[in-house]
């Protein structure tokens, strides 16, 4: 057999891969039998490849490794876009062998996607044409290279036949695509170039190296990158600045978040949170971002500087008088008083953060979502005598009085407004907030 039939196409994905060998060698076969034919084709180019991940086998067929094959021609790294460690191993390395078997293989779309102008060249040159990771990307719905509306295949296995065959027997629609709107089409350009930007990386980002990208990009736009605060969230600005057709078909979730709120998926890129972002998330806050994907990788391949403690006075223009006590107050609630959560998160250092706090004169946070003390200057803050609201809460007055020198009507606001938000969260976004702050 010609090599061709066997070695991976330009940005072929590893499904399409497999279901091109399967066609080639049996014809129109079901999936359970593409799958064992290959781990037998594998197995003859190397002795024990049936165990192998299906990523692994068909890159042994291919006659490459599997972390090239991963970055050639699978989705993994358009999936696995940052990492939570310090050196990311290798996409498809043996380091990491678990994720290459759940995540290798696998679709970033719903639906399997096709670009008809691509298929008739592909069928001009080759004589057959495959299936394209750059067209099955999530909210890309335009060719890149023709600038056409992609089209998906309704067939539910849809790598059973090759592209041409489900042109030619109409087994395709077209993608909702608004041509006529310059910015959804620039956005997607843009969206497109960042995912591309993901798919030429060897490996994932480190979780710091993107974030704080991200978070000097919100600052220099006037976000906030805490979960409570007077300035707008980075969810709120991708609603105003994302075409909001294009929003609709593609988050819903997020059309329907109220102003200000706290949108996890997106939200939490620009913070240090343990659990990493989509790779769909990333993308879209990168291409919402920046005027261009060039910006963007500019700007990710500029490292953060660390601030030393002795650089206060960029500390001090970096946030303003007023950010230290009307904003900080809530990210010192929200972190529950924790030095080094709160510095990594506003991204100072912590001797820094220590002083500030103590300079501020804030009071211990112990018992600050559930004592009664806390409960008795919350009444009296509402509006009630500081005797009934202490013989409510069953409290000596002069422990009220003692946390009331030195807690502000702001800071009193900060609890509650996140001790509201604490109870209307999800067990699982509660989860997630602890094991950042333990991280």
């Amino acid at each position: 057999m010609n090599l061709p039939l066997l070695a991976p196409m330009p940005h072929e994905f590893v499904l399409a891969h497999a279901g091109r060998i399967g066609f080639f060698f049996r014809g129109q076969i079901p999936k359970s039998q593409r799958h064992r034919l290959i781990e037998r084709l594998a197995e003859k180019h190397c002795e024990g490849a049936a165990a192998f991940s299906l990523l692994e086998q068909v890159a042994t067929i291919a006659g490459m490794n599997a972390s090239d094959y991963a970055r050639q021609h699978s989705l993994l790294p358009a999936l696995r876009v940052a990492e939570r460690d310090t050196a990311p191993a290798l996409h498809g390395s043996a380091v990491r062998q678990g994720i290459t078997k759940l995540v290798g293989s696998r679709l970033h779309t719903h639906k399997v996607h096709l670009c008809p102008k691509c298929v008739a060249e592909d069928l001009s040159h080759w004589g057959f044409s495959w299936f394209r990771r750059t067209h099955n990307l999530v909210g890309v719905e335009v060719c890149p290279v023709h600038g056409e509306a992609l089209h998906r295949v309704k067939n539910p296995d849809p790598f059973s036949l090759l592209p041409q065959h489900w042109v030619e027997l109409g087994e395709v629609e077209r993608v909702e695509f608004d041509s006529a709107s310059d910015a959804e089409r620039q956005f997607q350009i843009r969206l497109q170039e960042v995912y591309e930007m993901f798919l030429d990386r060897d490996r994932p980002f480190d979780l710091s190296a993107i974030y704080g990208p991200l978070a000097r990009r919100g600052r220099e736009l006037g976000l906030r990158n805490s979960r409570t605060g007077v300035k707008p969230p980075l969810s709120d600005y991708v609603l105003n600045s994302a075409p909001r057709a294009w929003l609709v078909r593609h988050w819903p979730e997020l059309c329907k978040k109220e102003s200000g709120e706290f949108f996890s998926p997106l939200d939490r890129l620009p913070g240090s949170y343990a659990t990493p972002g989509s790779g769909f998330a990333y993308a879209v806050a990168l291409a919402t971002l920046f005027e261009s994907a060039g910006e963007a990788a500019q700007s990710l391949a500029t490292p953060v500087a660390r601030r030393m403690p002795d650089e206060k006075a960029a500390m001090k223009s970096q946030y303003s008088v007023e950010y230290w006590t009307t904003e900080f107050l809530e990210v010192f609630v929200s972190c529950a008083g924790n030095i080094a959560a709160i510095s990594k998160q506003l991204g100072l250092d912590r001797d820094y953060v220590a002083r500030k706090t103590k300079s501020l004169g804030l009071p211990s946070l112990k018992g600050v979502r559930s004592s009664p003390r806390w409960r008795a200057l919350e009444r009296f803050g509402a509006g009630e005598s500081l005797a009934a609201a202490c013989s409510a809460e069953g409290v000596d007055l002069g422990l009220v009085e003692e946390l009331l020198r030195v807690a502000s009507g702001t800071l009193v606001r900060a609890v509650k407004s996140v001790k509201n938000e604490k109870l209307q969260r999800s067990p699982r976004e509660r989860e997630q907030i602890s094991i950042g702050l333990r991280s």
